[in-house]
């Protein structure tokens, strides 16, 4: 009943963040105009930085953990129905049919299994949060830094979707370094003596699996490589 309650809690206080903070965007998109892609990436912000919410909201792990996932089950069906209306999925910047219900269920779906690797396992919540705002922000700079300023692309290896750059690259290595030091000293309380490297290392790990990850799967891969990676040099300087 007390796990019940927990998640009850954390639904409750992750409904209000996504609903007044989604409404402040539309109302800005509205009377500004802003690019679609901006707007897409802001919107992506929404939900990503949920994950603060639901570790802070929740006492336990297993309830944050469940959180995301009974996020999914309430709002999987009605995208499923919404998809289908031209309007909303123009509104929406969809880039092709079903990739909102389609990225709902992945960004919820690694929530759920980074918090119970990184809090329940590790016992470590920075990392959750680490992990998942690297991703978040760095995959934004990537998009929108190699959109206007991407003017070498990555032609050289042949898995790598082609229209990535070199400039979108380092973008998301240096804002995903930005927001893992954030996360590590805020989060963590880790000396920002080991949080440099440590970050380093993770931050260079998040943008390269971004570069080798095609079809919006760095969802999964770029979180769960940043997390692993940042653990492991936990482990290799004595601070798991």
């Amino acid at each position: 009943m007390e796990i019940v309650l927990d998640v009850l809690n954390g639904l409750k206080y992750f409904i209000i963040y996504m609903f007044s903070v989604a409404a402040v965007l539309f109302v800005l998109n509205k009377v500004f105009k802003m690019p679609k892609e901006l707007f897409r990436k802001l919107i992506h912000f929404v939900s990503f930085s949920s994950v603060i919410v639901m570790i802070y909201a929740a006492k336990e792990w297993v309830a944050a953990a469940i959180i995301p996932i009974m996020v999914i089950v309430i709002n999987y069906p009605g995208l499923c129905i919404s998809s289908k209306n031209p309007k909303f999925t123009k509104t929406m910047s969809e880039r092709r049919p079903g990739e909102l219900k389609s990225s709902l269920f992945q960004l919820y779906c690694t929530m759920a299994g980074i918090i119970a690797i990184c809090w329940g396992l590790f016992d470590r919540k920075e990392l959750a949060i680490a992990s998942i705002l690297m991703w978040g922000f760095g995959d934004a700079a990537a998009a929108l830094i190699g959109k206007r300023f991407g003017r070498h692309k990555v032609l050289r290896f042949k898995h790598v979707d082609h229209k990535k750059s070199w400039e979108g690259t380092a973008a998301m290595s240096v804002v995903a370094f930005i927001f893992g030091v954030g996360s590590l000293v805020i989060v963590g309380n880790v000396p920002l003596m080991y949080c440099v490297p440590v970050i380093a290392v993770a931050a260079a790990m998040a943008a390269i699996t971004e570069l080798v990850t095609n079809n919006g799967y760095d969802t999964v891969t770029v979180p769960l490589v940043s997390a692993l990676s940042i653990y492991g040099s936990y482990m290799l300087m004595g601070i798991a």
